[in-house]
Protein backbone atom coordinates (compact mmCIF):
# COMPACT_ATOMS: atom_id res chain seq x y z
CA UNK A 1 0.00 0.00 0.00
CA UNK A 2 1.29 3.40 -0.75
CA UNK A 3 0.09 7.22 0.77
CA UNK A 4 -0.16 9.66 -1.33
CA UNK A 5 -1.10 13.47 -1.08
CA UNK A 6 -3.86 15.21 -2.64
CA UNK A 7 -3.53 18.15 -1.06
CA UNK A 8 -2.58 21.51 -3.31
CA UNK A 9 -1.84 23.52 -0.26
CA UNK A 10 0.89 21.51 1.29
CA UNK A 11 1.86 18.35 -1.20
CA UNK A 12 4.50 15.82 0.51
CA UNK A 13 7.39 16.58 -0.58
CA UNK A 14 9.90 13.68 0.55
CA UNK A 15 9.27 11.04 -0.16
CA UNK A 16 6.57 11.02 -2.37
CA UNK A 17 5.41 7.64 -1.84
CA UNK A 18 5.19 5.74 1.87
CA UNK A 19 5.35 2.25 2.11
CA UNK A 20 3.04 1.28 4.67
CA UNK A 21 2.35 -2.86 5.99
CA UNK A 22 -0.65 -2.10 7.85
CA UNK A 23 -3.86 -0.47 7.07
CA UNK A 24 -4.27 3.04 9.01
CA UNK A 25 -7.47 3.06 11.32
CA UNK A 26 -8.35 6.80 9.75
CA UNK A 27 -7.47 5.04 6.38
CA UNK A 28 -9.98 5.87 3.25
CA UNK A 29 -9.45 3.16 0.74
CA UNK A 30 -11.05 4.40 -2.97
CA UNK A 31 -11.76 1.78 -5.26
CA UNK A 32 -10.51 2.35 -8.78
CA UNK A 33 -12.68 0.09 -11.10
CA UNK A 34 -11.19 -1.72 -13.57
CA UNK A 35 -10.71 0.57 -16.89
CA UNK A 36 -11.28 -0.75 -20.45
CA UNK A 37 -10.42 0.59 -24.00
CA UNK A 38 -9.56 -0.75 -27.60
CA UNK A 39 -8.27 0.92 -30.37
CA UNK A 40 -8.17 -0.01 -34.21
CA UNK A 41 -4.85 0.71 -36.32
CA UNK A 42 -5.24 1.14 -39.94
CA UNK A 43 -4.48 -1.69 -41.80
CA UNK A 44 -0.27 -2.37 -41.87
CA UNK A 45 -0.18 1.02 -40.13
CA UNK A 46 1.57 0.93 -36.00
CA UNK A 47 1.16 4.80 -36.35
CA UNK A 48 -0.84 6.51 -34.12
CA UNK A 49 -4.09 8.61 -35.03
CA UNK A 50 -5.75 11.47 -33.06
CA UNK A 51 -8.85 9.34 -31.72
CA UNK A 52 -6.45 6.89 -30.63
CA UNK A 53 -3.95 9.76 -28.89
CA UNK A 54 -7.65 11.21 -27.22
CA UNK A 55 -8.06 7.76 -25.74
CA UNK A 56 -4.11 7.47 -24.72
CA UNK A 57 -4.32 10.70 -23.11
CA UNK A 58 -7.11 10.12 -20.41
CA UNK A 59 -5.42 6.67 -19.65
CA UNK A 60 -2.45 8.35 -19.18
CA UNK A 61 -3.88 10.85 -17.19
CA UNK A 62 -5.44 8.34 -14.47
CA UNK A 63 -2.19 6.72 -14.42
CA UNK A 64 -0.50 9.70 -13.62
CA UNK A 65 -3.60 10.59 -10.98
CA UNK A 66 -3.60 7.28 -9.48
CA UNK A 67 -0.39 5.92 -9.08
CA UNK A 68 -0.77 2.34 -7.80
CA UNK A 69 -2.94 1.68 -10.97
CA UNK A 70 -0.60 0.50 -14.24
CA UNK A 71 -2.11 -0.72 -17.69
CA UNK A 72 -1.73 -3.98 -19.93
CA UNK A 73 -1.69 -3.42 -24.10
CA UNK A 74 -2.03 -6.63 -25.63
CA UNK A 75 -2.36 -7.52 -28.92
CA UNK A 76 -3.88 -10.85 -30.49
CA UNK A 77 -1.41 -11.09 -33.17
CA UNK A 78 2.50 -11.98 -32.89
CA UNK A 79 4.52 -10.37 -36.21
CA UNK A 80 6.61 -7.22 -35.70
CA UNK A 81 3.53 -5.15 -36.87
CA UNK A 82 2.09 -6.21 -33.76
CA UNK A 83 5.07 -5.27 -31.70
CA UNK A 84 5.38 -2.00 -33.32
CA UNK A 85 2.00 -1.37 -32.39
CA UNK A 86 2.29 -1.93 -29.08
CA UNK A 87 5.57 -0.13 -28.25
CA UNK A 88 3.88 3.21 -29.93
CA UNK A 89 1.53 2.57 -27.77
CA UNK A 90 3.34 2.09 -24.32
CA UNK A 91 6.28 4.70 -25.50
CA UNK A 92 3.40 7.44 -26.14
CA UNK A 93 1.71 7.19 -23.11
CA UNK A 94 5.36 6.43 -20.95
CA UNK A 95 7.06 9.94 -22.46
CA UNK A 96 3.52 11.93 -22.76
CA UNK A 97 2.92 11.29 -19.01
CA UNK A 98 6.53 10.56 -17.49
CA UNK A 99 5.05 6.99 -16.71
CA UNK A 100 7.72 4.22 -15.17
CA UNK A 101 8.26 1.50 -17.60
CA UNK A 102 7.18 -1.28 -14.96
CA UNK A 103 3.56 0.56 -14.79
CA UNK A 104 3.14 -0.59 -18.42
CA UNK A 105 3.25 -4.17 -18.56
CA UNK A 106 2.90 -5.37 -22.54
CA UNK A 107 1.32 -8.57 -23.38
CA UNK A 108 0.67 -10.74 -26.53
CA UNK A 109 -2.14 -13.84 -26.33
CA UNK A 110 -2.04 -17.42 -27.05
CA UNK A 111 -3.57 -18.80 -30.24
CA UNK A 112 -6.48 -20.11 -27.69
CA UNK A 113 -7.13 -17.04 -26.60
CA UNK A 114 -7.37 -15.38 -29.67
CA UNK A 115 -9.89 -17.49 -31.51
CA UNK A 116 -12.03 -16.88 -28.37
CA UNK A 117 -11.41 -13.04 -29.04
CA UNK A 118 -12.33 -13.69 -32.88
CA UNK A 119 -15.68 -14.71 -32.49
CA UNK A 120 -16.34 -11.38 -30.63
CA UNK A 121 -14.52 -8.94 -32.69
CA UNK A 122 -14.53 -8.47 -36.46
CA UNK A 123 -11.87 -6.07 -36.36
CA UNK A 124 -9.29 -8.39 -34.39
CA UNK A 125 -6.22 -7.78 -36.75
CA UNK A 126 -6.01 -4.22 -36.39
CA UNK A 127 -7.27 -4.04 -32.58
CA UNK A 128 -5.68 -3.34 -28.92
CA UNK A 129 -6.44 -3.73 -25.67
CA UNK A 130 -6.55 -1.31 -22.96
CA UNK A 131 -6.86 -2.66 -19.80
CA UNK A 132 -6.20 -0.93 -16.36
CA UNK A 133 -7.04 -3.69 -13.79
CA UNK A 134 -9.35 -2.89 -10.17
CA UNK A 135 -7.22 -0.86 -7.72
CA UNK A 136 -8.01 -0.08 -4.34
CA UNK A 137 -6.06 2.69 -3.05
CA UNK A 138 -5.29 4.22 0.66
CA UNK A 139 -5.30 7.76 0.48
CA UNK A 140 -4.26 10.48 2.87
CA UNK A 141 -4.72 14.62 3.77
CA UNK A 142 -2.22 16.24 5.47
CA UNK A 143 -3.91 19.12 5.46
CA UNK A 144 -6.85 17.33 7.71
CA UNK A 145 -4.23 14.96 8.97
CA UNK A 146 -6.34 11.90 7.95
CA UNK A 147 -5.34 8.92 5.81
Amino acid sequence: MAIHSFSQTNPISQPLVTEINYYPEQGMLVSFPTHYDVIYFENNSSQLTINMKTILNNIGYLLDTYKETYLVITLHTSDDLAYDRLYSVADYIAMQFKIEQERIQIMLTSQEETKHYKQYEKNWKNSTELIMPKTIIVTYDPELGMY
